[in-house]
C-alpha cells in the first residue's frame, strides 16, 4: 500500500510539474482550467543560393560570379502585431547572424490581429544619435549585443551587412572583395504580413521572413555585378546602396506558416 500511495503521489507531482511548466512557458493552463494568450514565432528563413546561410558557402550569382560568403548579418526591428486601432510591439529589435538560431517567440494576446509587421534594419527612435550603452549589454541594440553592427563614427546601427570574397574569372580564385553594409533611417525596410488573423486561447502560430541573399543584388533589369559595383557603407557609396536597399525590399517577404 505504501509503495502505490508513494507512486500514485510520484505520479501527481510529475503532472503537477508538467502543468507548471506549461503555464511558465505560455501562461496557458492545463485541463480542465484552460485559457491563457497564444504564441507567435518568428523564423528568418534566409537564404544563400538556395541552400542555407552558412559562412564559407558559396552560390552563383546572376552576374555569373562565385560568391564566398563571410559575413552575413541582419537587425529585424519593430516587430509588431498590427490591429485595427494601430499596433502593439512585441520587441524593439532581434539580430540573426549567418548560422545562428533563427527563431524568436512572443507571447500574443488571444484576438484577430489585421497583420504583423517588421523591419529590416533599427526604428529611427533608436538609431539616430543612440548610444548603445543606454542597453543592457546583452541586447541585440546594446554593446556587446551590437557589435560589428555599429558605426561608432556615424552614431547610428548597420541595418544589415553582407560581405565575402568574389571569384570573378569563372574559377575558383576568391580574391575579389564585396561588401554591403546598409544603414540610415532613409534605409528602413518596412515588411508586412497583411492579412487579418486570429489569436484563440492556447494556440501557437508562426511567421517566415524569407529572403534569397542573391536577389538583394537583383531588382528587375537592375543587377548589381561585384566586378564593377562591389562596396557600399552607404554614406560612401549612396547610388549603389540604394540600388541594393531597392532589391532588398523587393527579395524579402513576410508570410504565415
Amino acid at each position: 500500500m505504501e509503495n502505490k500511495n508513494a507512486h500514485r503521489l510520484l505520479g501527481q507531482a510529475f503532472f503537477a510539474g508538467l502543468a507548471a511548466f506549461a503555464l511558465l512557458v505560455t501562461g496557458c493552463k492545463p485541463e480542465p482550467m484552460h485559457g491563457g494568450p497564444g504564441t507567435m514565432t518568428l523564423h528568418a528563413d534566409f537564404s544563400f543560393g538556395g541552400d542555407s546561410v552558412l559562412i564559407g558557402r558559396t552560390a552563383l550569382d546572376a552576374a555569373g560570379n562565385h560568391l564566398r560568403l563571410e559575413t552575413f548579418s541582419v537587425y529585424l526591428g519593430g516587430i509588431e502585431l498590427l490591429t485595427d486601432t494601430g499596433a502593439v510591439r512585441l520587441i524593439d529589435a532581434e539580430r540573426w547572424d549567418a548560422g545562428a538560431e533563427n527563431a524568436w517567440t512572443y507571447i500574443v494576446q488571444p484576438g484577430t490581429y489585421e497583420g504583423v509587421r517588421l523591419h529590416i534594419g533599427v526604428p529611427a527612435e533608436f538609431n539616430t544619435d543612440t548610444d548603445p550603452t543606454i542597453w543592457p549589454n546583452d541586447h541585440p541594440l546594446g554593446v556587446t549585443g551590437s557589435a560589428g553592427m555599429f558605426w561608432s563614427w556615424n552614431t547610428g546601427y548597420i541595418f544589415s551587412k553582407f560581405d565575402g570574397k568574389a571569384d570573378t574569372t569563372g574559377a575558383e580564385n576568391f580574391i575579389h572583395p564585396y561588401a554591403f553594409h546598409i544603414g540610415g533611417d532613409a534605409n528602413l525596410i518596412e515588411v508586412k504580413y497583411n492579412e487579418p488573423w486570429t489569436v484563440a486561447e492556447c494556440s501557437d502560430h508562426s511567421f517566415s521572413l524569407q529572403g534569397e541573399l542573391l536577389d538583394f543584388l537583383v531588382n528587375g533589369n537592375d543587377t548589381i555585378d561585384v566586378r564593377e559595383d562591389n562596396v557600399t557603407h552607404t554614406g560612401d557609396n549612396m547610388e549603389l546602396a540604394a540600388r541594393y536597399v531597392a532589391a532588398q525590399t523587393a527579395a524579402v517577404t513576410l508570410t504565415k506558416e
